[in-house]
């Protein structure tokens, strides 16, 4: 699968490979939805090839079953995955049970490659039992965290790796992304200018354009001078009936907007910031359980009046 983007950084990761040395402890930073964990997989692939070449020469039997897991997670195909790779993605939380099968699935014989996903959803049991094994980890081992957020991760655990910074996408490497989708021009335009380095409102407004018109909706009823009660009943009554995840996705695309308005001067600077700790604070609310369609209410009638 290929990568658009992040050049600099795979030469990074080469040079690190190109030392051999008998365990591997990597943090890839950066923005959500901008290829690092792809990125791991090819490194992962690269570790693993048989002949030790580029990202994966492609043609050995191992390169193929990275291939083949690759395939799985991107184009949900059910292909005979690489037994030597372990990805370890969360639901809410990384819990310690799932450190601690990488802990297990380490030691085995051969080399293996354990990829967390977004590791600063560990608790704090799950941190500490990782600290371990950062600190003596097994031999023809590779380990790599992805996040984007660094200050959620323990320090400790910061230190014992090596930290990979990846830049967000240009404008054009999105377009690029979005051009070999098949997407259609006038999507396209519309997806990059919300896209702020990333792909994950791009995959919003083309894979779920439901989420994308309730956060123009919901654009527009805040967006109005004037009071308008029955708009946003009628939305949260709506947006009540989504995951709570999906709500912050649909938050996400209206903080979005608001920017780019706020910068062209078409929203007060003001109003924007007094949206930011609001949305947050509605945020923080739907995660502890408050019912959404209260939270979004209390959030509109804080900011209209």
């Amino acid at each position: 699968m290929k990568i658009i983007g992040h050049e600099d950084t795979k030469k990074i990761i080469r040079l690190f490979l190109d030392k051999n040395y008998s365990s591997y402890s990597f943090l890839f930073e950066g923005k959500d939805c901008i290829g690092k964990k792809l990125v791991a997989l090819l490194t992962a692939k690269a570790f693993l090839c048989e002949k030790n070449y580029g990202f994966g020469c492609g043609e050995c039997d191992s390169c193929r079953l990275s291939d083949n897991t690759i395939s799985n997670i991107y184009q949900k195909t059910e292909l005979n995955p690489h037994p030597d790779i372990l990805v370890i993605s969360p639901d809410r939380e990384i819990k310690i049970d799932q450190i601690r099968k990488i802990t297990d699935f380490l030691k085995l014989k051969g080399k293996k490659v354990a990829i967390i996903e977004k590791a600063e959803k560990m608790n704090v049991e799950a941190s500490n039992a990782l600290l371990k094994t950062l600190e003596e980890p097994p031999e023809n081992s590779m380990i790599i965290l992805t996040t984007s957020n660094l200050n959620a991760l323990l320090p400790t655990i910061i230190s014992r790796c090596k930290k990979i910074r990846f830049k967000p996408l240009k404008k054009e490497e999105i377009q690029q992304i979005l051009s070999l989708k098949g997407v259609e021009e006038k999507n396209i335009k519309t997806a990059i200018a919300l896209s702020d380095g990333s792909m994950c409102i791009p995959e919003i407004i083309l894979n779920r354009p439901n989420l994308f018109k309730y956060a123009k909706d919901l654009f527009t009823v805040l967006s109005i001078d004037e009071l308008h009660p029955e708009g946003i009943i009628s939305l949260g009554e709506i947006l009540d009936r989504l995951e709570v995840e999906e709500v912050k996705e649909v938050l996400d695309i209206v903080e979005k907007i608001l920017y780019k308005k706020m910068l062209k001067g078409e929203i007060n600077p003001d109003f924007y910031d007094r949206f930011i700790r609001e949305n947050q604070e509605l945020k923080n609310a739907i995660s502890k359980g408050v019912k959404k369609k209260l939270a979004i209410e209390g959030m509109y009638f804080n900011l209209k009046t």
